[in-house]
């Protein structure tokens, strides 16, 4: 198995200028990705940690090397989204609550519950989802009117999120190969997940005084329905997940990743760097 994972670090400065208007065509969008910015940090955190917590059952040594460089990208991530908070700060989001109520309510309980066999079966299928999200923003160029620092902090983990889509689940395959641990992690994940993305989109755009606008609501079928299909495309992509041969690589769309890191990794305006190698799961 050669698998090659390289950790990058995004170095965009998120200045000032920034308003929670950073994507003109779509205020719902927003509101969605500034929601899967709050919940990065802890999300990676709990990724982190379960993959490496399955570490020593995995016996090939690529696979383990490239779940380190999983856990390093993820730490990476984490950093750079908990960065654009103090943007989120600016433009008078508040936040904080929910974000600890999310950690209190759902990471912790999980984590000092459930089976490690159940763990590393929601971060399979959250892993299965994020890859969905990223390689339908990509494809659909969805960012292109977005302000560059923060299209560049998104794209740049899409497109990391699609270069190493199928680590988690060749590690949840490496301990256990059971459809039936997969299916458990399905079900409990992607309804939490959907949950509690839409708990905070809902709660920025009342907190922005959008909720209730004729044109949030128009945006928001044009993401979900007949626009973007997010709705029928995440379906299809869940409906693949469950089948028995299922495998994250068999969508190839690499050249989607390619195409971000060759972007925003250009002389003179390199918002992606290499990463030192040997980041570790944060402690709590």
């Amino acid at each position: 198995m050669s698998i090659d994972l390289t950790p990058r670090r995004y170095a965009a400065p998120f200045s000032d200028d920034i308003t929670s208007g950073w994507l003109p065509s779509s205020a719902v969008i927003a509101a969605v990705l500034d929601t899967y910015t709050i919940l990065v940090p802890a999300n990676e955190g709990f990724y982190m940690r379960t993959i490496n917590a399955a570490l020593p059952k995995v016996s090939d040594p690529a696979l383990r090397e490239a779940a380190q460089a999983f856990i390093h990208q993820e730490a990476e991530h984490g950093v750079a989204h908990r960065r654009y908070w103090r943007n989120l700060d600016a433009q008078g989001y508040r936040f904080r609550g929910f974000e600890r109520w999310v950690e209190r309510l759902t990471f912790q309980p999980v984590e000092k519950f459930a089976p490690l066999w159940l763990r590393l079966s929601m971060v399979s299928c959250v892993e299965h989802i994020n890859a969905f999200v990223a390689h339908e923003f990509l494809r659909q160029d969805i960012l292109a009117d977005a302000h560059p620092e923060v299209r560049g902090l998104m794209e740049w983990h899409f497109a990391e999120e699609i270069e190493h889509k199928h680590i988690a689940f060749d590690v949840l395959q490496a301990y256990t190969p059971s459809h039936t641990v997969r299916i458990a992690g399905l079900l409990l994940t992607a309804p939490l997940f959907y949950a509690l993305m839409s708990l905070g989109m809902v709660m920025l755009l009342w907190q922005a005084g959008r909720l209730f606008k004729r044109s949030t609501w128009a945006q928001l079928w044009r993401h979900f329905g007949s626009g973007h299909r997010m709705v029928t495309g995440t379906l299809c992509h869940l409906w693949a997940y469950t089948k028995p041969s299922f495998h994250p690589d068999r969508l190839d769309d690499r050249a989607l990743a390619d195409a971000v890191f060759a972007r925003h990794g250009r002389e003179g305006t390199a918002w992606l760097t290499p990463a030192k190698r040997g980041a570790h799961p944060p402690s709590r």
